[in-house]
């Protein structure tokens, strides 16, 4: 498939669902194929919950030992607090 076939959609990195504004700096124009299964396998969770389903995903392959330091690398912070996770300049 050549570029100018693909369709582009919006999608909002930190979810208007969720509260946030529907302003430029928190929309990143992606493929609309990445964008239907990002939505697909994480809905509108933030980050770091998109990154612990991940690794849920993943943990027959990882290491346990692995596996539970990158959980416990992202449990260290609040990972409902995108001011934890995020640019300060996608959160203002």
């Amino acid at each position: 498939m050549s570029k100018r076939d693909k369709s582009y959609s919006r999608h909002h990195l930190l979810p208007t669902s969720r509260g946030w504004a529907n302003v430029s700096k928190n929309i990143e124009v992606i493929p609309d194929i990445n964008h239907r299964a990002i939505h697909q396998l994480f809905a509108n969770k933030m980050i770091a919950q998109q990154l612990i389903t991940t690794l849920d995903i993943s943990s027959k392959a990882l290491r346990p030992d692995v596996k539970e330091w990158l959980l416990e690398v992202l449990n260290s912070k609040d990972i409902l607090d995108p001011y934890e996770w995020y640019k300060e300049e996608v959160i203002r």
